[in-house]
């Protein structure tokens, strides 16, 4: 029998660490090493990347909702109680360990021994405001180095694609003749643009290097500062609070939205190694000059300074969420409110913000809820402070709606926006580009509160004034011409919406190019119309042709991927060829149940389309089997009185009577009947379709 795997091999912890924190790390330590998970392995569950969670177990206090979080991951379910409470005592020690007397544990009083107060509590404070300012810079030096090692990555994907681009122009001069001065001039820039990204990646990793090593040095001052704060803290002290480095999220990656514009991507990347060259030579200087004034912290100015400060973690963690990482930028602000909090107090508008966007990244982190209660919170508060027609207090109000909505609650929401619009409109005028805003999410939660028509309508409404007030080509007009499609589609008319995408994908090409999402998007949008209005054909070979382009430029396991193949094998079926849309989606159901989970509505979907291809190839058996599964499944995921569980179980009635059983077809649609009217209505199509279906298999016993 294999004996147990051995723990890692962890790194001394630094010998000024404080004995309370000692401890924490140790336990932590253990509980990693029992749960014989990488570092790696944890990223997901405490959300933070490996460097910082090893930072954490070496030696510096982490967050309480790192230690709850890293306990759960690791913790057998049946001590996980317990390992939360002793992690949270350990905790509760480190923040607050017992002041020690300068110069060591006393045994007995000194007679005639003063201790000179005033002089320990000024060396206190200079010590502490080199240690923040250590701090601060480390945190600089880590984003200047992540900064670099994403860069470097963008680079090489640079190069390679401008090396092909070379290779391309090259054959196509060549074909064309010396004479085309057009070959001639791209392939002159194309030759100059690849040697200048070589030049920026050679760069960037000379820059990460240089920050790597800064920021190891500045680590040691760290915790050689953190045990002089240790060893000056005397039972007479004040106690100031306590320290914890934020750490750095991945920054922005600096490639071009559009990802089509070698140019400004390559003048990015020559910003991005700039500023870190500037980081890095600025924190050099003043880390071999040890600068710091000896009243840092009384200095009248110290507030401004963390003010300052502040400001740029706040910018910082917002750059962060835009560069496509929310979870890191809701940590980030998550510390942000707290710090800012006790800084300038919670009724300071920069404190209010960082709420705001603390909300706002929660919610894009996958958390509407969470972001929806926030901004409840928040909203009085802005109310109260700014005043009710504040911009901030009606841009809280309008991301109060978007996350009800997003949360599952488009009727709140919808009202919501209905009571929003009219202040905005007051406030900030009609043709403001946030009064629109509002009126764009208000079209939207009507229709997902049942009612296309009424959206498309006022999309309609809306798809005017956006192209008098912003331009045809602006991307909220062009946001609205899709919207307006989709409505029209789902009140009825995919005819009309066909037209209204037929003329959306070319300006949508055209401005954003043929890669773009929204393009891609559109042009799926404009296939499924084209199906419903009744030519499945044409449907099925322009998801032929989406299905590439989906899996080149987003990936194979993009949703929209996975969601172009399903539509491409529905399609199919519906052209006549049920055997070949029963393969695809066979293909299909592994993938979307690895990525997307095996409860999901697409996976749940696919498996639908799935057993009802297999009844319509000519396995009726199969497909009861199936849709009996199916059916199970719904109902615990979905609840009973969902459209798509209504659904699933008349589909099992058909398959029922089509396996040589309409008795029990029947029985199932008798049961059906009043659970579809009661939840849809009398009129509504899927009731209509089971009335229909019931006297078939009526008919059949």
């Amino acid at each position: 029998m294999a004996g147990k795997k051995p723990g890692r091999k962890w790194r001394d912890l630094p010998t000024t660490t404080a004995p309370e924190v000692r401890r924490l790390a140790e336990f932590l330590r253990a509980r990693v090493d029992e749960s014989d998970k990488t570092l790696r392995d944890l990223e997901p569950a405490v959300q933070n990347s490996s460097s910082v969670i090893s930072t954490y177990l070496g030696g510096k206090i982490p967050t309480q909702r790192f230690v709850t979080a890293l306990v759960a991951a690791t913790a057998p379910p049946q001590l996980r109680e317990k390992h939360t409470g002793e992690a949270l005592r350990l905790l509760e020690a480190a923040l607050h360990p017992p002041r020690r007397p300068a110069g060591g544990p006393q045994t007995g009083s000194v007679p005639g021994a003063v201790i000179d107060v005033a002089a320990v509590q000024a060396q206190h404070l200079e010590t502490y405001a080199h240690l923040t300012r250590a701090l601060e810079q480390h945190n600089e030096v880590r984003q200047a180095a992540a900064n670099s090692e994403k860069l470097v990555w963008v680079l090489y994907g640079m190069v390679g694609k401008l090396q092909e681009r070379v290779i391309h122009l090259t054959e196509e001069r060549d074909r064309l003749g010396e004479g085309s001065e057009t070959s001639e001039r791209k392939l002159t820039r194309a030759l100059g643009q690849q040697d200048r990204a070589e030049r920026e990646l050679a760069r960037a990793r000379e820059k990460q290097r240089e920050a790597e090593e800064l920021a190891a040095r500045l680590q040691e001052k760290i915790d050689q500062l953190t045990g002089e704060l240790a060893r000056l803290r005397p039972d007479t002290l004040e106690q100031l609070p306590v320290l914890v480095s934020v750490p750095a999220g991945d920054p922005p990656d600096g490639e071009d939205p559009e990802g089509d514009d070698i140019e400004a991507a390559l003048a990015r990347a020559s910003a991005v190694n700039d500023n870190d060259s500037d980081t890095v030579a600025r924190i050099t200087t003043a880390l071999e000059t040890s600068a710091v004034p000896n009243n840092a912290v009384t200095s009248p100015n110290a507030m401004n300074n963390y003010a300052a400060t502040l400001a740029s973690r706040h910018e910082q963690a917002r750059m962060i969420g835009r560069a496509g990482d929310p979870q890191t930028a809701r940590d980030l602000h998550f510390d942000l409110v707290t710090d800012a909090t006790r800084v300038l107090g919670p009724d300071h508008p920069d404190t209010l913000q960082v709420r705001n966007n603390l909300a706002h990244w929660t919610g894009e982190a996958g958390d509407p809820q969470t972001a929806r209660d926030l901004f409840t919170d928040l909203i009085p508060d802005d109310t109260r402070v700014l005043g009710p027609d504040h911009p901030d207090t009606l841009f809280a109000r309008h991301n109060l709606a978007h996350w009800t909505g997003e949360a599952g609650d488009p009727q709140t929401a919808r009202d919501l926006h209905s009571d929003l619009i009219p202040d905005r409109t007051r406030v900030l005028g009609p043709d403001h580009p946030d009064t629109l805003a509002s009126r764009h999410e208000h079209a939207r939660m009507i229709g997902l509160a049942g009612d296309p028509q009424t959206a498309r309508d006022l999309h309609s409404d809306l798809v005017t004034d956006r192209t008098r007030i912003l331009g045809p080509d602006h991307p909220n007009t062009r946001i609205s011409r899709h919207n307006l499609a989709h409505w029209t589609g789902a009140a009825g008319d995919p005819k009309t919406a066909r037209d209204l995408y037929s003329d959306l994908v070319p300006d949508n090409t055209r401005v954003l190019g043929p890669d773009h999402p929204d393009t891609l998007n559109a042009r799926h949008e404009h296939a499924r119309m084209i199906g419903l209005a009744g030519d499945p054909k044409t449907a099925r070979d322009l998801h032929f042709d989406l299905v590439p382009d989906d899996t080149r430029v987003l990936g194979p396991d993009h949703p929209d991927t996975l969601i172009a193949r399903h539509n491409l094998a529905h399609w199919t079926g519906e052209a006549g060829d049920p055997q070949t849309a029963r393969d695809l989606l066979t293909d299909l159901i592994p993938d979307v149940t690895r990525v997307l989970g095996p409860d999901h509505p697409d996976t749940l979907a696919s498996r639908n389309e799935h057993a009802r291809m297999i009844g319509r190839a000519g396995d009726p058996q199969t497909a009861w089997g199936l849709f009996t599964e199916l059916v199970t499944d719904r109902t615990r995921i979905l609840g009973p009185d969902h459209l798509h569980t209504l659904i699933a179980r008349h589909n099992l009635a058909h398959w029922t009577g089509e396996a040589g059983d309409p008795q029990t077809a029947r029985g199932l649609l008798t049961d059906l009947i009043p659970d579809v009217t009661r939840v849809l209505g009398p009129d509504h199509s899927r009731t209509l379709l089971a009335r229909q279906a019931l006297l078939h298999w009526g008919s059949r016993v």
